[in-house]
């Protein structure tokens, strides 16, 4: 039994609890095409802070995030999520890095690192100011036009009560982190992921993502090849779709489907004793003869 385990998710995990991803055919980034289809931009591009740069572009940028805090507000977590609370209850989860921004690990009281920020915080363009996402900040993004910081605003007024010049004024932002954008917490984030790598986890689970961040693959096959460097150490891909080839040499197993249903084959398989014997035994014939770790991935498709 795995006993530090380091956990990767990405949108997919989130879309049976009222989520849609962002790259399928029925996904966010398609809503944003069918919404603004005079608008010249992919849908990813409203993910990369150069969306800033043109006035309709970014009117599309706030449009579309107030869309997607009014799906966020009546989504709940998966049974994917719960899964991973249970790890972290068991005492063997390291920790869960997520790219997901919906925050549906909330409820269930999952500790996760946000490497995209989240939409349960605005920020300030100008300042350092974070406030709360209320509703009342979605309706005034759905007309695509932001609202004053306030505490820009408050510093503005002191300086004209005390006859100084105005300054300018940032704008109320959703707390995600975008494309082309330093996160805030990256330095933070870094010295987390190091400090996790020393620990030398003996399995890696990465769900529900298209693996398309440099950044993150780059700590993924760090982290894989620590695992593997332990006994009996297993990296576990899980997605609806198949990652690239050269992934291959990464995972042990890629698993083709729905995350929700791979946890609920896995945990039916830990509460079955007898099957845990088997795959005990499998796992030490195979390790004596030199036979667990291959070069390439066993997929399976569920």
């Amino acid at each position: 039994m795995s006993k530090r385990i380091l956990v990767v998710t990405g949108a997919g995990i989130s879309c049976s609890g009222g989520i849609p991803d962002f790259r399928s055919t029925d996904g966010l980034y398609s809503l944003i095409k069918k919404q603004h289809p005079h608008t010249l931009m992919k849908g990813k591009d409203l993910f990369d802070a150069t969306v800033f740069k043109d006035q309709r572009q970014t009117q599309c940028f706030y449009t579309f995030m107030a869309e997607l805090k009014s799906i966020i507000s009546t989504a709940i977590p998966t049974p994917t999520h719960s899964f991973i609370r249970r790890i972290q209850e068991n005492g063997r989860l390291i920790r869960c890095y997520t790219q997901n921004i919906d925050c549906l690990e909330d409820p269930l009281e999952l500790s996760v690192v946000r490497l995209h920020g989240s939409m349960d915080k605005v920020k300030c363009t100008l300042c350092a100011a974070s406030y709360e996402f209320t509703s009342d900040h979605a309706e005034q993004f759905r007309d695509g036009s932001p609202p004053i910081c306030p505490q820009c605003e408050h510093h503005d007024n002191e300086r004209v009560r005390l006859g100084k010049r105005q300054l300018t004024m940032g704008t109320l932002r959703p707390g995600i982190v975008l494309y082309n954008e330093v996160h805030p917490e990256g330095e933070i984030i870094g010295e987390l992921q190091t400090k996790d790598l020393k620990r030398k986890p003996d399995l890696l689970i990465v769900m529900g993502t298209s693996l398309k961040i440099p950044a993150l693959n780059k700590f993924i096959k760090q982290a894989a090849k620590l695992v593997h460097s332990t006994k009996y150490g297993k990296v576990i891909f899980v997605n609806k779709t198949a990652p690239s080839k050269d992934w291959y040499k990464t995972f042990d197993y890629v698993v083709l489907g729905n995350t929700d249903d791979w946890v609920d084959i896995t945990e039916k398989k830990l509460n079955d004793e007898e099957a845990i014997k088997r795959a005990t035994k499998r796992i030490k014939r195979a390790s004596s003869n030199h036979e667990y770790r291959t070069n390439k991935a066993i997929t399976i498709r569920i």
